[in-house]
């Protein structure tokens, strides 16, 4: 309930910002699938939720600036026991769309701030030594887009924790090459909706 509250209130200032810029304020809905790379799993398997709001800005006719932020779910989930990585973040993303032949395209930067972070062993139970993630999650995504009505469009988005910050180190901090830890990969299915074209 802390959370929504907090997404409201970045909402309502976000949407003061862009009145006054003359920018274009808008809603992110969805649901996000990840897995944290290093964890010996594999698969897309813990699903979670991304809400928050956006603020675009029209760069030329087939270009936008944007910039994000909401509350997303990432982590791993082991289907075969209870083993768990949970974890909660507020983040900002900031990206350049480009639209082409009725698709729009985006790449760009996220920063993250964990809110909540937890690893759950094969019982079930909470692994406080192995709980121990970095506060910031410094990642890359690109994705792809297609407007369903002017002002509501679809999103398919992969991104993925930069190599040289890890959301968890190894044990004893043990890096092998570009490889420094564990690393949080996602796959996210979402609506935005602008509330101005």
């Amino acid at each position: 309930m802390i959370r929504l509250i907090f997404i409201c209130f970045i909402f309502l200032g976000v949407s003061s910002y862009s009145i006054a810029q003359n920018f274009k304020a808008g809603l992110v809905a969805g649901i996000s699938t990840s897995q944290v790379s290093g964890d010996q799993l594999g698969g897309f398997n813990k699903i979670g939720l991304k809400l928050g709001a956006s603020v675009n800005h029209i760069i030329n006719p087939a270009s936008r600036g944007q910039l994000a932020i909401y509350y997303i779910d990432k982590g791993s989930n082991d289907l075969n026991s209870d083993f768990k990585i949970d974890l909660s973040y507020i983040e900002t993303s900031w990206c350049v769309q480009k639209t082409s032949k009725g698709f729009i395209y985006e790449g760009g930067l996220l920063f993250g701030v964990l809110v909540d972070g937890k690893t759950y062993d094969i019982y079930g139970y909470e692994d406080i030594q192995k709980s121990d993630f970095h506060k910031f999650d410094i990642g890359a995504k690109l994705a792809a887009g297609i407007k369903l009505k002017p002002q509501l469009s679809m999103f398919w988005e992969l991104s993925n924790s930069i190599p040289f910050f890890p959301v968890q180190d190894h044990p004893g901090r043990a890096t092998y090459g570009l490889n420094k830890g564990k690393y949080n990969s996602i796959f996210s299915f979402s609506f935005r909706y602008l509330f101005s074209e």
